[in-house]
């Protein structure tokens, strides 16, 4: 029997090394565990009827395909105990009923990893020494929103959203060999993008000696019934901590011990979360008589929950929250954007104040009144000029 040679492709991106491919192969990819991978690998079978099987050869090396699954006379397989984040390189054969194997197809490469959504991906598609000619870089066009590659060296980045959660992304890169385009390569790159589940405690201002509430709000890629979450709480400056739940939370308890507030919240059976809630606030009491105005961070250093099926979430993302105890000195908190926008978020108690400005502190310093104003709330912001290299501001009562 002569046996033809095998035309291969990875996720359909077809490169043949002879003008009759008898044998398609592609592949998808999933996850048994973290940092582990197994790929799906799917085919046309050979028209030839003297193919008895196929064998898929692989390995982490172009031309060095030293693994070896025989997969028989079947049209999908897979391979199992791939490593994240490692180049695999795939080429098939077929064989006849003595064991006789075709050539090899041409080779296509793959690379898995893991990701969590709006966590950047940064990986090198191809080593280095894949070949000594000028290679260029490219996605095809069902590449994702966002997702970009480096020309000359085949980094690729890509920061999925939410909107990616969940999901297994097959991602196509086409390498091209200047010199020599007979060496051309397609790849796969496979983003596999996990669950999330984001607990969000809030910001808020008060004045010293007045009471407060800290809100919860959750966010999840699928349901949730279950949720427990630990703060680190200041006890002896934010005092008597309890717990207010929202619709569709049907019970909850707050517990104070050793520095941390744990709060423990579920749904009703048939009434899961879904999406993004308010799910309740923890309610406090300042203690009055505070002379400085101090900002305490809640940190959560840890959170758990369920889907309304009853399995763990694998991401979940707790977010701090902060609560600033406003003294009679105020404080003032200057913030800047990427475009270089500036703001400035004044904390105070309700009363005139004006806002004064210096361009140095060296003596002797003048100080210029910018704005005069009327302090409503907790904290206030106001814009700022984004002009001035170097700024100074203070805060005056009137």
């Amino acid at each position: 029997m002569s046996l033809s040679c095998i035309g291969f492709s990875w996720l359909a991106v077809r490169r043949w090394v002879c003008l009759v491919p008898t044998t398609l192969l592609t592949a998808g990819a999933a996850y048994p565990a973290f940092g582990s991978i197994s790929a799906n690998l799917t085919w046309i079978p050979s028209s030839d009827p003297n193919v008895a099987g196929y064998n898929v050869y692989y390995g982490s090396a172009s031309g060095q395909l030293t693994n070896l699954a025989s997969v028989g006379a079947v049209t999908n397989a897979v391979v199992p105990n791939l490593i994240e984040n490692t180049i695999y390189f795939f080429a098939a054969k077929s064989y006849n009923s003595a064991g006789q194997e075709s050539d090899f197809s041409n080779e296509a490469a793959f690379t898995g990893v893991n990701a969590t959504p709006e966590g950047m991906v940064q990986l090198r598609t191809l080593p280095k020494n894949f070949t000594s000619d000028p290679l260029v870089f490219s996605l095809d066009a069902t590449a994702p929103p966002g997702a970009t590659i480096n020309p000359t060296n085949g980094i690729f980045y890509w920061t999925p959203g939410h909107a990616y959660a969940s999901t297994t992304n097959y991602i196509n890169v086409m390498v091209t060999d200047t010199a020599n385009p007979a060496l051309n390569i397609s790849e796969t790159v496979m983003v596999s993008v996990s669950d999330y589940l984001e607990f969000q405690v809030g910001n808020i201002a008060v004045s010293a000696g007045q009471s407060a509430s800290l809100p919860l709000v959750v966010a999840a890629s699928d349901s949730v019934s279950n949720l427990q979450i630990t703060l680190n709480w200041p006890t002896s400056q934010l005092l008597n901590p309890t717990l207010t739940f929202f619709a569709p939370i049907v019970a909850g308890s707050i517990q104070s011990q050793n520095g941390q507030v744990i709060i423990q919240l579920q749904t009703a059976a048939d009434q899961p979360l879904q999406g993004t809630n308010l799910v309740g606030q923890v309610n406090f009491d300042t203690a009055g008589g505070q002379a400085s105005t101090i900002a305490y961070s809640i940190p959560a250093p840890s959170a758990s929950g369920n889907t309304a099926q009853g399995a763990s979430y694998a991401n979940v993302v707790p977010q701090p929250g902060e609560v600033v105890v406003v003294g009679n000195q105020p404080m003032l908190r200057p913030q800047a954007t990427a475009v270089g926008e500036r703001t400035m978020t004044l904390f105070a108690n309700p009363g005139s104040y004006q806002l004064l400005y210096t361009t140095s502190l060296i003596a002797p310093v003048t100080w210029t009144p910018l704005t005069s104003y009327q302090q409503t709330n907790a904290s206030q912001s106001v814009s700022l000029d984004p002009t001035i290299p170097a700024i100074y501001y203070r805060l005056q009562a009137l």
